[in-house]
C-alpha cells in the first residue's frame, strides 16, 4: 500500500491550503539527503489523504493524479549574512511591513493573527543599516522530538516565510512560494532556546523574486539556511489572499 499523509488545518498558509515550507518539509523527510530542493506545483490541500511517491532518489506528493510537490537532493550555494543580536532582531520585527496588510494573516509560518504557541509567527522586519530583516524566535516544545530538537519539517516551515519577507516588495501584490532549497540541519535547533532568523533579497525578475533566510542560535552559530523562489499571483482570490485596501 502506498504511503499517505494528511496535512492538518493547523499548518495552513493561505486559508485553505498548506504553508509551503511545511509541505516542502514533509517531502524532504522522504529524501535521503541533508539538502533538498522542493518545488510546489499546486496549493497543497488540507485535511485529506495525499499519496507519497518515492522515485529516483527523490519524492513527490500527489492529490489523486495531480502533482502537488516534488523534490530531490540538491546543493545550496548561498552567501549568508552575519547574524544580529536577539534584541536587535526583536526591535526589527516591530517594524515588519506586513503586520497591518498581511495577505494571509492566519499563516502558520508568519500570520500576525496566530498564537505563537500554536504557530511559528516569524515576522522579520528591517534591521537599520544592515540590508537584512530579522526576528527573534524561541521554538515551542510542541515542535520538537523527545530530545528537544525541532523536527525537520518545522525547520523547513520556519525558513519558508522569511525567504518571502526578504524577496517580496511590500508595494507589490500577494506572492506564493514556488520552490524552496533548504539546508535545515547545520546545527540542532533546540526548542525553548532563543534563536534569530534573518532574511534578505537575492534578486527580482518580473513576477519572480528570490530571497534567502538563515536561522542562528543566540550565540551566533548557524543552524539552517534556505533560498526561496516566490511568484506574484495574477489573481490573489484563487488562494484566498487578502489584498490591502480592499
Amino acid at each position: 500500500m502506498a504511503e499517505q499523509l494528511v496535512i492538518a488545518r493547523r499548518f495552513n498558509g493561505p486559508p485553505d491550503s498548506a504553508q509551503g515550507g511545511y509541505a516542502c518539509g514533509l517531502v524532504s523527510e522522504r529524501i535521503d539527503a541533508s539538502v533538498a530542493t522542493i518545488s510546489l506545483r499546486r496549493p497543497p490541500p488540507l485535511e485529506r489523504p495525499l499519496e507519497v511517491c518515492r522515485r529516483d532518489g527523490g519524492a513527490a506528493l500527489l492529490d489523486g493524479e495531480q502533482l502537488v510537490a516534488e523534490g530531490a537532493a540538491s546543493e545550496l550555494e548561498l552567501e549568508v549574512p552575519e547574524p544580529v543580536s536577539p534584541s536587535a532582531a526583536r526591535a526589527a520585527a516591530a517594524a515588519n511591513p506586513w503586520i497591518e496588510r498581511h495577505p494571509f494573516p492566519t499563516c502558520f509560518g508568519c500570520g500576525p493573527d496566530r498564537d505563537p504557541v500554536d504557530a511559528l509567527r516569524l515576522m522579520p522586519g528591517p534591521v537599520p543599516g544592515r540590508g537584512v530583516l530579522a526576528d527573534a524566535w524561541v521554538p515551542d516544545r510542541s515542535l520538537a522530538d523527545e530530545a528537544g530538537r525541532v523536527q525537520r519539517r518545522f525547520v523547513w516551515a520556519a525558513l519558508d516565510c522569511p525567504t518571502g519577507a526578504g524577496a517580496v516588495d511590500p508595494s507589490r501584490g500577494p506572492h506564493v512560494l514556488a520552490r524552496l532549497t533548504a539546508d535545515p540541519a547545520r546545527a540542532p535547533v533546540q526548542a525553548g532556546h532563543p534563536h534569530v532568523m534573518i532574511a534578505w533579497l537575492i534578486g527580482r525578475d518580473g513576477r519572480k523574486s528570490r530571497g534567502g533566510a538563515a536561522l542562528y542560535r543566540a550565540d551566533g552559530e548557524l543552524c539552517a539556511a534556505a533560498e526561496g523562489l516566490w511568484i506574484e499571483l495574477r489573481d490573489p482570490s484563487v488562494v484566498g489572499a487578502r489584498v490591502a485596501g480592499r
